[in-house]
């Protein structure tokens, strides 16, 4: 059985993406004006948390690999001074 559901929602298009068609965010059922000002500005600030959220992340392990490196060469210069 199918049931009814009324959620409001913003559907942003981008056609000119490569990899994006749009994007759905569902609007919290207690509001129930929103401006449509309000609504873009809110709208580009969850896509940008989105995009830069994932960006961070890239550059935690972009740094990792670096200090990773780092210390197996610290060994190995460690390791032939030793020797």
């Amino acid at each position: 059985m199918i049931k009814g559901v009324n959620k409001k929602i913003i559907e942003i298009n981008n056609p000119d993406s490569l990899y994006f068609e749009k994007a759905v965010l569902y609007v919290r059922p207690n509001i129930t004006i929103l401006p449509e000002a309000v609504s873009q500005k809110e709208a580009q600030r969850v896509l940008s948390a989105l995009i830069s959220a994932k960006q961070g992340r890239n550059r935690i392990l972009k740094y990792r690999r670096h200090i990773i490196i780092l210390s197996l060469i610290g060994i190995i210069i460690a390791f032939l001074l030793f020797l």
